[in-house]
């Protein structure tokens, strides 16, 4: 029914089938054929909304409307609902002067007061003649127009009207009336009788579900008066959560959201406002103490347990808690089901759920501080007794119930223990939000002791999960725990926390701070057990600077942290090595790694057991280019909530598309790693992102941008030892691609100073590959160096390798051994992941290679040549062809865009030869081609005489098939 026909309605949502299928049984009843409809639903469902839209429908149909409720304030009275609905009738209309009714006035007496006489109040009809009677009045009320009988709360009713209202349901059928009944589907007579009649089908049962998402949406925009698309989904998803799809609840909480400020409808839609409070409305919380009353004082009782346990609540422990007898409780949760108050949850038996968050809320409210106080003291034991030692989520959960009692110390311990257990196995996100929750609590805690506890488990959730900035907030809490009651282990244990943070935040002044105060906090007689992880810790702090010390101060804290039986610290020193070796080549560090990874998994540390994965992955990539393992690994991070971990990963992935040329998603992953980094506070990263921005730069011939980068690297002292590689593999690359070997050399030896006044994370600043290479062709390398670079550990990393394998194959050829210099060229171009590096490469190559007259230098030519002609890199494709022509090939014009195909393009086709291929395509002669082509024939000639010998096809017809084939598979550039 259109809202605007019956404004006094409100606009009916979300319930368009049911509308229509008591649309259609008015109309069948109009016809004559009448039937009955039961509308169940719990209270608020809207069944009252639904009758009143049928009682409007026949009404505007000429209908005779009917209605009656049966009342809930008092005890049933005796056919209160019929007495009601006949009443209307006969104040209205003289319809009891029908002459098929006379025979059935004295049955009628107790309905209607003009038909009792002395003599039928003294004896009660019999029910089937009062069905009758009411029945036939029925049929005469809708003679030629239908009739629509509606009895709203069936199942507040008397046995008498039930009695009826099965007598009229099965034998309606034929009498053109509409019987309309509403009532909650909870165990009783009325639910009894509505079951029954539905399997003989004399009734339909029309059961009310939830709203669904979409319907709450558009109720909520017609309450509000706005466009649906004007309401927020945070609107939206606050009171699909609070309503749980039920029209009133929906209706009365926005109009309670609305009156407390917590939503504000403005002129272009409406938003929240977190910081206001919204009440439960009292219609609510009426309505709530209704449905509870009705369960009796014990299944209030079980009821309002249950809401302190939480909204979601184990009957295990809700029995043990009240000292409940099982079959008593489960009749009090059947009961509870059925009236719509609670639901099973999922396929665990123990656990159900209040239907709305609103219910639990109103419970509680009803019980006063120390009510709730005591029955969480209850469950807190009930708890206890079933599950000695609170394993998995029995230690979180009840955390929250001693915190309501009004324990919040002991609410503060479980909560810790929670995180620890969270953390030790790996469940980062779960283990960070508990610990923050357990810090807010200990704040306002004067137990020194138990906060400083807290903060340690914190900061170990924070450092593992990378989030600095998060954890260096909290420095100004240290103040606080200088206490004598905190013992100087869990001290300085925090400073060390809070200097690790520091390092992942770049911040290594702060950093020796925090290390510093973990040493005078222990004083010089402290115990290995004590020192270990502050020399783990200052190990990595010293890398930059003194490796040598570091290396040496990590191996004490790895010896000292084995003894002392601490996997955790030991595995951190084991990184730190590891990171230390990496300086030098792979070997050692791979051990290093190999040997946390066999720490972690024996110990069942997954966190340590992860980063050593990321590590030894970052290996496997360094020798082999291989990304694979880091896919996987930060897949585990992203799984895990290790933000810190997943980032560093990211990082060298974006390093790892930027060397194979793949600069847009380099650059999409440099752009989301830096936001990562300012969010979480991860400073130490900004040197590798700056890395990879050189040589994106670097290795597209971006000189104004690789100088930028360049200048951020050398005025940050901390990004000096990446200034190493940026001039090594970024700026050394770029002045080769602008033809500047002498500019190349001096970057190199620029890099070569960084590298010695503080090394590179990172063997790759070129001389331990491309410098090799230079110093081969000028002649101031031999095999002697080259032996000695290619053995060293640095020589076999993917980057330096493809430059050694180079110069060993120019030296190869200068010996004569033309076969094995061209096997180790394809070689290089066979594993062609950075492409730059490969083609700029064999460009350098190729003179050398037709000197000594090895290799196929014409064809590193061309392909180099195409290839930076495709990368917009002209000054090494002009050096190229330059190089072509002084070998005698001839070059064709390259014009800005090219029409012949790529293929074709590589073995020398121009543009001319192009056109002619293409009309022989057709097979056409020389006379039409050069008609054409505005040439001469002999001309034509001579281009069909050089694509033979370019495509080595044996004749002009073998030559036209080629040509066909290329205009069916070749699509031009």
């Amino acid at each position: 029914m259109p809202a605007g026909e019956h404004p006094e309605l409100p606009t009916l949502v979300g319930r368009d089938r049911e509308r229509a299928l008591l649309h259609e049984a008015l109309a069948q009843a109009r016809r004559g054929c009448g039937g009955t409809i039961f509308l169940v639903g719990g209270d608020g469902m809207g069944k009252s909304r639904l009758t009143l839209e049928a009682t409007h429908q026949g009404r505007r149909s000429g209908m005779g409307v009917l209605l009656g409720r049966a009342g809930s304030t008092f005890r049933a009275v005796a056919l209160r609902p019929l007495t009601e609905a006949l009443a209307l009738l006969f104040r209205t209309e003289p319809i009891l002067e029908h002459a098929s009714l006379r025979p059935y006035r004295s049955a009628l007496g107790d309905l209607i007061p003009e038909y009792r006489s002395a003599e039928t109040a003294a004896t009660a009809p019999p029910p089937v003649l009062l069905a009758e009677a009411v029945l036939r009045l029925l049929s005469v009320t809708g003679t030629g127009r239908g009739c629509l009988l509606a009895l709203e709360d069936l199942h507040d009713t008397d046995p008498a009207t039930l009695a009826v209202v099965e007598y009229l349901a099965d034998n309606i059928a034929d009498q053109g009336t509409l019987l309309l009944a509403t009532l909650r589907p909870e165990l009783g007579p009325a639910w009894d009788l509505a079951q029954a009649l539905g399997r003989r089908c004399s009734g339909t049962i029309l059961r009310l579900e939830p709203l669904g998402r979409r319907a709450v949406h558009l109720l909520a925009a017609s309450r509000l008066g706005l466009e649906p698309e004007r309401i927020p989904e945070p609107v939206l998803d606050r009171l699909c959560r609070d309503s749980a799809g039920n029209p009133f609840l929906a209706t009365e909480l926005l109009r309670a959201m609305r009156d407390s400020g917590t939503l504000v409808v403005e002129s272009g839609g409406c938003r929240l406002v977190d910081e206001v409070h919204t009440e439960i409305p009292p219609t609510v919380r009426h309505s709530v103490t209704d449905q509870a009353d009705r369960l009796g004082p014990a299944g209030r009782h079980l009821l309002t347990a249950a809401a302190v346990i939480g909204e979601r609540f184990p009957i295990s422990v809700l029995g043990r808690a009240l000292r409940m007898e099982q079959d008593d409780l489960l009749g009090h949760l059947r009961a509870a089901v059925a009236a719509g108050l609670l639901a099973a949850e999922g396929h665990d038996h123990d656990w159900y759920a209040f239907r709305t968050m609103t219910t639990a809320v109103a419970l509680l409210g009803q019980l006063t501080p120390t009510d709730q106080a005591a029955l969480a003291y209850q469950s807190v034991d009930a708890v206890n007794e079933l599950h000695p030692g609170l394993p998995g989520e029995w230690c979180r959960f009840t955390a929250r119930l001693t915190q309501l009692a009004g324990d919040v110390r002991g609410a503060v311990r479980l909560l810790a223990l929670a995180g620890r257990r969270d953390l030790n196995a790996g469940r980062l996100r779960a283990a960070t939000e508990t610990l923050d929750q357990a810090w807010r609590l200990a704040q306002a805690s004067a137990d020194s002791p138990l906060r400083a506890d807290v903060l340690h488990e914190l900061l170990c959730a924070l450092v593992e999960s990378g989030e600095a900035r998060r954890g260096l907030r909290l420095l100004d809490n240290l103040d606080d725990l200088c206490h004598p009651a905190v013992p100087p282990e869990r001290l300085a244990a925090v400073h060390v926390l809070f200097a690790r943070l520091a390092l992942l935040a770049g911040r290594r002044a702060d950093a020796a701070t925090q290390l510093d105060a973990a040493r005078t906090v222990l004083g010089p007689g402290a115990h290995e057990r004590q020192t270990a992880a502050v020399d783990a810790v200052a190990a990595a702090h010293l890398g930059p600077d003194a490796p040598e010390r570091a290396a040496r101060l990590a191996a004490h804290a790895v010896q000292k942290a084995e003894r002392a039986g601490l996997p955790g610290v030991a595995c951190l020193g084991w990184q730190v090595r590891g990171v230390l070796a990496r300086r030098q080549g792979a070997d050692e560090a791979q051990s290093c790694f190999a040997r946390m990874n066999r720490l972690a998994e024996r110990h069942h540390l997954p966190l340590w057991r992860n980063r050593a994965a990321v590590l030894l992955a970052e290996q496997r990539w360094l020798l082999t280019g291989d990304t694979d393992a880091l896919l996987r690994a930060t897949e585990r991070a992203r799984r895990t909530g290790a933000s810190a971990v997943r980032h560093a990963v990211d990082v060298r992935l974006a390093w790892d598309h930027a060397l194979r040329a793949e600069y847009t998603e380099a650059e999409r992953l440099v752009q989301e790693s830096a936001a990562e980094a300012h969010r979480l506070g991860l400073g130490d990263s900004a040197p590798l992102l700056a890395l990879v921005r050189a040589v994106c730069a670097g290795h597209r011939g971006r000189r104004h941008e690789l100088d930028a980068v360049l200048a951020g690297l050398a005025d940050d002292g901390e990004c000096q030892p990446f200034a190493a590689l940026a001039h090594g593999m970024a700026a050394a690359v770029c002045a080769l691609l602008e033809e500047d070997p002498g500019r190349a050399r001096r970057e190199l030896d620029r890099a070569a100073a960084y590298d010695a006044e503080r090394p590179a994370p990172y063997p790759l600043t070129g001389h331990q590959g491309l410098g090799l290479l230079l110093g081969v062709l000028d002649g101031d390398a031999d095999w002697r160096r080259c032996c000695e670079v290619g053995a060293a550990p640095a020589g076999r990393l993917h980057w330096n390798r493809q430059f050694v394998l180079l110069a060993k194959a120019v030296l190869l050829g200068r010996q004569g051994e033309r076969e094995a210099a061209g096997a180790t060229v394809t070689a290089v171009r066979r594993a062609q992941a950075h492409p730059v590096a490969v083609h700029l490469g064999l460009r350098l190559v190729a003179p050398a290679a037709h000197a000594d007259r090895w290799g196929d230098p014409v064809d590193w030519l061309r392909g180099a040549e195409e290839y930076f002609c495709r990368a917009g890199l002209p000054a090494p494709a002009r050096a190229c062809r330059a190089h072509l022509r002084r070998l005698g090939v001839v070059v064709p014009y390259r014009r800005t865009t090219s029409r012949v195909p790529q293929p074709l393009r590589m073995i020398g086709v121009t543009e001319r030869e192009y056109e002619v291929l293409q009309l022989m395509a057709d097979w056409s002669d020389n006379r039409s081609i050069a008609s054409e082509l505005f040439i001469s024939p002999r001309t034509v000639e001579k281009h069909v005489a050089s694509l033979i010998a370019k495509t080595e096809q044996a004749n002009r017809a073998a030559l036209s098939r080629y040509a066909a084939r290329v205009r069916d598979e070749v699509t031009p550039d």
